[in-house]
């Protein structure tokens, strides 16, 4: 009996011990722009390089959207954007011409174009890019973080817009590069 007994409660333990550990994979947020309690999908990045600044900077938009927008090109450049969907822009500076540098870029409002500052920015919901009808709201204020992991970027974004109501957004995945220099 007292086998029995000693048994069990080795078994009891391992049981817990192994009930107990919990699997510390981290949860992905997922790709969303989140604006006034509306969540918004967002699954496209485009990284476009206007041009040198002085002492070397470069300029570039960002803009993430929804499935629903779509980008004509011709010849490698953009022609035109169009369709019906969602998106968040950033006129910013970066020390790299073809690429985001990883760190905090943040509003610049007296624009002192200097690295890993942004400006000139807003977001759009239910917008006919075409037309462009629907919701626009100039950013006043916030960052943007930016990471690299292998071909994907992980972009966090915590803004104010101009009726004072936050901003966020999660994107990871690629960015597709234009050089409109």
């Amino acid at each position: 009996m007292y086998n029995f007994t000693k048994s069990l409660c080795v078994i009891l333990l391992l049981i817990l011990t192994f009930a107990g550990c919990k699997d510390d994979k981290e949860i992905e947020p997922k790709n969303a722009l989140m604006h006034d309690g509306r969540e918004f999908e967002i699954s496209k990045g485009l990284l476009i390089h206007l041009g040198e600044y002085p002492e070397g900077e470069s300029g570039h938009v960002l803009f993430l959207s929804s499935d629903g927008v779509k980008i004509r090109e011709s010849g490698g450049h953009i022609d035109s954007i169009y369709g019906i969907g969602h998106g968040i822009y950033f006129e910013l500076i970066s020390a790299t011409g073809n690429a985001l540098d990883e760190g905090e870029y943040t509003f610049d409002n007296d624009f002192t174009i200097e690295v890993k500052t942004f400006f000139d920015s807003y977001v759009v919901f239910n917008s006919d890019f075409a037309t462009e009808d629907g919701e626009y709201y100039a950013l006043n204020e916030g960052k943007l973080t930016v990471k690299k992991d292998g071909p994907n970027y992980i972009l966090d974004i915590d803004c104010i817009e101009r009726n004072g109501k936050h901003v966020t957004a999660h994107y990871k995945g690629p960015l597709t590069f234009y050089d409109e220099e």
